[in-house]
């Protein structure tokens, strides 16, 4: 088998969490491949590999960052208002974006423009909450 087809095997056994079977096929690739070239391959898989686990954990954590900070106001504010008045879109929508739900198997996220469209909408409620106030 070439050393393309041990990575992409490889790569399938990362992807599904094998990562016993990984370690072995690593160690098993590494002992047959020993040339220069073959080398510097696999430390590009493994370089990128680390570059993209890197990548989303960064995604991840922003992702866990936007849900603290709203689990805070889930109490208060209306999610089906925000939903409805701000984004033209369903309560359900909106509560896939926070819980970062799986659809078509993506993982479901807020772009820059809805963040910048939920901090808008937070912003225009704090006002109207802000500006009102009960007399007798």
């Amino acid at each position: 088998m070439a050393l393309q087809d041990e990575l992409l095997k490889l790569r399938t056994l990362l992807d599904n969490e094998e990562m016993e079977k990984a370690s072995e096929l690593t160690a098993e690739i590494r002992k047959n491949y020993t040339s220069q070239e073959d080398k510097d391959r696999i430390d590009e898989f493994i370089s990128a590999g680390l570059d993209q686990l890197i990548e989303e954990t960064d995604i991840f954590i922003n992702d866990m960052k936007i849900r603290m900070q709203l689990i805070e106001i889930l109490d208060v504010v209306s999610i089906s208002y925000i939903a409805k008045k701000y984004f033209n879109k369903s309560r359900q929508w909106l509560y896939q974006k926070i819980n970062g739900n799986t659809k078509n198997g993506k993982t479901v996220r807020f772009t820059q423009s809805e963040i910048d469209t939920f901090n808008f909408a937070l912003q225009d409620i704090s006002k109207k909450i802000g500006s009102i106030a009960i007399h007798s």
